[in-house]
């Protein structure tokens, strides 16, 4: 009887073992400092990133964004960040990236070559449907 009880202990042992394993990787891998926020606003995602504190305001015509000190207006037609105007297509995803020292870097995301399940995609050689005439 003596053997399963120590049999148990070690099968205990190694349980607590792999959740102290566990845990402990997961608050190595957390980076609390540095987070990610997609917005949608019109045909586009703004995607904030490595920012420490962000606040969201709807706005009327679009969002303001608050991050780090930073203001950044969005609407459907537009992107200003710190009342500057950005040259960004309306259709175009951008990202806008703020590094340590609190400097904001904004950049258009290139688009994606669209899948075989993409609704803009062609069908290739297996549709139902006409060609068009």
């Amino acid at each position: 009887m003596t053997w399963l009880k120590w049999l148990l202990a070690a099968i205990a042992l190694v349980v607590v073992l792999m959740f102290a394993i566990v845990a402990g990787l997961g608050l190595l891998t957390a980076d609390e400092e540095s987070q990610v926020r997609h917005i949608p606003v019109g045909q586009r995602t703004i995607t904030v990133s490595h920012y420490k504190s962000l606040t969201q305001d709807t706005t009327a015509d679009g969002v303001k964004i608050v991050a780090d000190g930073h203001t950044i207006m969005a609407t459907p037609d537009a992107i200003s960040i710190d009342g500057k105007t950005q040259n960004f297509d309306p259709t175009q995803d951008v990202e806008i990236t703020i590094d340590e020292s609190g400097a904001m870097q904004a950049k258009v995301l290139s688009a994606a070559a669209p899948g075989p399940n993409d609704e803009d995609a062609p069908a290739g050689g297996d549709s139902d449907a006409s060609p068009p005439q």
